[in-house]
């Protein structure tokens, strides 16, 4: 408990106290005798409010929320329930400490007009989460007048609360909906894919109702009557994502303030003259992680999850349901980068001994540095025979190459910076093809088309039945 003096209080020492000593000091007759009874009177008073009320707020509790789940960038709500067991409170404030990660909707301390006596009233707060990662609110003030209303009696109380922001995924469905609900409006089509097909089971007696292209005309032509092919339902197959946490993934994105949408984005004027918003690398994978869960559940198929640095930090053998994407997620937003160097033999041995069963797995790693790059193409032969692999990263931001649309330089120093991301697309070209030697392709979208693209190269696999 905390007692600091009130306006009142303040006002009563620069009206009646300032005076009163300035007679006490400078003063030798009756007038000094007067102030001194003033100040005595003035302290008593003052003295016996504050321990007639020093206890007031003994009597009032605090009620929140153990546990809330939100959303990075969306407003979460954060109901605050205050009880007064004791007498009535004419007024009380309360306020709630919060960190940099959070903006409050309105003021930070709010004011409850009057606290009866066994009545309880709720505060809520409207927050968001300015960053994803799990917070915690640690305390909250009340705060009420003195019976006379001299002091101001402040209380602290020990708040509990996890706040868990979890990756704002809006912005990637919708761009997964206007690629596969709206495709005239971009000018392609739905064109079937042909593959190796199901697996053939055996031949029985055609039925009505049954295809034309199930029926198998050799065997028709020796029984002399129609036959029909059988098939094996397509099996529920494993895909893992293996996300990169080492310190290439903390690689910024910036994208001008003009070309944001604000959907996207957290604004983050961090970057010279405020004109860039700033994501990472990492936030990308990980919404392209949660992303392909969430189309994997609806494909049938078991989903795993694994990430890494130096060492494998995180690993989910795959599962569907709505709790095992729950426990996905839960695993996957508290990762930040980490700067070190990522070690991909161990990673390839961890995953050739936990995986026994064939798998598609999607790996999301930058391979932009050549020695990362050389590193990995050691290490892959561990697993590309037995599983089947797909690499994505995020283009670098000028990775293009020359006299590509867009790119024109608007002065000398442009087009230095194009040479230089031409040979830097020249070389993830040549990491492109030396991985498709190894029967794995590379993927090189942009920073907003990773999800999207990931989740084509899942179906494609599908429809193609490449596992």
């Amino acid at each position: 408990m905390r007692v600091v003096p009130h306006v009142l209080l303040l006002w009563t020492a620069l009206v009646v106290i300032v005076p009163a000593m300035t007679v006490v000091v400078f003063d030798d007759g009756a007038l000094r005798w007067t102030g001194i009874i003033v100040l005595f009177w003035v302290v008593l008073i003052a003295l016996v409010d504050l321990l007639l009320s020093r206890r007031r707020l003994a009597t009032v509790s605090v009620e929140a929320p153990e546990l809330i789940r939100g959303t990075k960038g969306r407003e979460l709500s954060f109901p605050v329930k205050v009880k007064n067991s004791g007498p009535r409170l004419s007024e009380l404030r309360v306020g709630l400490s919060v960190s940099q990660y959070f903006k409050i909707e309105g003021d930070v301390v709010r004011s409850i007009k009057p606290l009866g006596e066994g009545k309880m009233a709720t505060v809520p707060y409207l927050m968001l989460p300015l960053k994803r990662g799990q917070h915690f609110l640690d305390s909250i003030h009340l705060e009420t007048r003195s019976l006379m209303g001299l002091w101001a009696i402040r209380q602290g109380h020990e708040l509990k609360t996890e706040v868990r922001a979890y990756p704002d995924l809006g912005a990637e469905r919708k761009r997964l909906s206007s690629i596969f609900l709206m495709r005239g409006n971009e000018g392609s089509h739905l064109v079937r894919q042909v593959g190796k097909g199901r697996d053939f089971e055996q031949l029985r007696e055609y039925q009505p109702g049954d295809d034309y292209v199930d029926i198998d005309w050799k065997a028709t032509a020796r029984r002399q009557m129609p036959v029909t092919r059988t098939y094996q339902i397509e099996r529920t197959q494993e895909v893992y994502v293996v996300v990169d946490h080492s310190r290439l993934s903390g690689r910024e994105i910036r994208v001008p303030l003009d070309e944001a949408a604000e959907g996207d984005w957290l604004y983050q004027e961090s970057s010279t003259g405020g004109e860039h918003v700033i994501t990472s690398q990492l936030e990308k994978f990980l919404h392209c992680s949660l992303i392909l869960a969430s189309v994997a559940e609806r494909q049938g198929d078991l989903f795993g999850f694994v990430s890494f640095a130096d060492k494998v930090s995180q690993f989910i053998r795959g599962r569907s349901g709505k709790e095992h994407y729950n426990r996905v997620r839960d695993a996957l937003y508290t990762i930040e980068s980490k700067q070190v160097a990522p070690d991909f033999e161990q990673l390839m041995i961890d995953l050739r001994q936990r995986l026994t069963r064939r798998a598609l797995i999607v790996m999301l790693i930058d391979l932009s540095d050549p020695l990362t790059a050389e590193q990995f193409f050691e290490a892959l032969p561990l697993i590309n025979k037995q599983h089947l692999v797909l690499v994505n990263m995020v283009r670098p931001e000028k990775a293009y190459p020359m006299f590509s649309p867009g790119t024109e330089p608007d002065e000398a120093t442009g087009i230095y910076e194009n040479v230089a991301g031409h040979l830097q697309w020249q070389e993830l070209r040549e990491i492109g093809k030396r991985l498709n030697h190894l029967d794995v392709e590379l993927g090189i979208p942009e920073h907003e088309d990773l999800s999207a693209e990931t989740v084509k190269q899942y179906l494609n696999v599908k429809k193609r039945q490449l596992l």
